[in-house]
């Protein structure tokens, strides 16, 4: 079997990765670049007709976005993906198939095994241990162990001849100091009496941090959310398959309604644009100087995130939704992977484009 990176290691997001063998051709993700250029996976032709499959690890537009370039290039495979991941996307494949919840395990055909666990990193986003032609492949998507909102189902004592981990932030240290430094300077802010901005994505880390924020300072500080924030924390707050129990301890009407447009005095505000790609969203910032603004993400090319930073309205702690690169060297060792290959960091270029496993 062959694995060739078509995206996703030393690169702004496109994360892609095609694989081969005598039998059978499959890709897992298939999604745009973030650095605002919206750059497609080097992906051929003879490739994209070639795959009988598309697995998707999640709805993120860095896994997800050239999914519909793919099918006009000549894809007319079937789209494995979780319920909400379907739910998530704003164009649905044409031939997309729902992963039943019930079966992490499934024949595909009698030499193509797929299995596959949630991540912990959004509701619907998952990895995957693919078993074809006698070769095992583990996809970790953007994984996650320890979040304080979704559930995860680690990976240990896998056997994989290749194995491609999320590890997003070059350092040795854990999620959970990720996570205090975040919430600590969160706190702090909201302690000095001043209102709180949190750009946020719709699916991912926004419930995790409010979940988490309103536990550590026990409701003291309003906190609301906008329309769509608001909706996805009503309807997942409370179903066991996605979250926590500890997330049953948050009252749901914790979190007010916002209408996303003023600021209507101390608190915290959940605003679903996390690189401020919005008119609207940059139209708040400025017209509440006394706010501060507190991102959580990397900033991308296509918001003005990166523009706020630089010039000091507002500053960057990164909420640990990814893998440090010590954390993906202990998931490696808690499994049995031949060869490991890291993604999601854009300043790491791969030892080589093409293995052969």
């Amino acid at each position: 079997m062959k694995l060739s990176i078509a995206g996703g290691c030393g690169d702004f997001g496109r994360s892609c990765f095609f694989i081969s063998g005598n039998q059978h051709a499959y890709i897992v993700d298939c999604g745009t670049s973030t650095d605002g250029m919206d750059r497609v996976p080097d992906l051929t032709a003879e490739e994209i007709r070639s795959a009988e499959y598309l697995f998707l690890t999640h709805s993120h537009r860095d896994h997800t976005g050239a999914v519909e370039f793919a099918e006009e290039a000549g894809f007319a495979g079937q789209v494995m993906m979780s319920a909400q991941t379907y739910r998530q996307l704003s164009y649905k494949p044409k031939n997309a198939v729902i992963m039943d919840s019930t079966a992490p395990e499934v024949e595909l055909l009698p030499d193509f095994v797929l299995h596959w666990g949630r991540t912990g990193h959004c509701c619907g986003a998952v990895w995957y241990a693919i078993t074809c032609e006698g070769k095992t492949a583990f996809f970790s998507g953007d994984y996650r162990e320890g979040d304080p909102f979704y559930r995860n189902d680690p990976v240990r004592d896998l056997a994989a001849d290749i194995a491609v981990i999320d590890a997003a932030y070059p350092t040795e240290e854990t999620g959970d100091a990720m996570r205090e430094r975040f919430l600590a300077r969160a706190e702090a802010l909201l302690a000095d009496g001043r209102p709180l901005i949190l750009p946020v994505p719709r699916f991912g880390r926004g419930l995790s941090i409010a979940a988490a924020l309103w536990a550590r300072t026990g409701g003291r500080y309003a906190m609301a959310m906008d329309d769509r924030l608001l909706r996805e924390w009503r309807t997942f707050a409370r179903r066991k398959y996605f979250v926590k129990p500890s997330v049953w301890d948050v009252p749901v009407e914790a979190f007010r309604p916002w209408d996303g447009t003023h600021i209507g005095g101390p608190g915290a505000y959940f605003l679903t644009d996390a690189q401020l790609s919005h008119a609207e969203s940059r139209q708040l910032a400025d017209s509440a100087p006394e706010a501060r603004i507190l991102l959580s993400g990397s900033v991308h090319g296509y918001g003005r995130a990166k523009e706020y930073v630089e010039s000091g309205r507002a500053e960057q702690v990164l909420w640990p939704n990814h893998m440090t690169y010590g954390e993906m060297r202990a998931l490696a060792g808690a499994n049995r992977f031949a060869r490991c290959i890291p993604f999601h960091d854009p300043r790491r270029k791969p030892e080589a484009l093409l293995y052969e496993f």
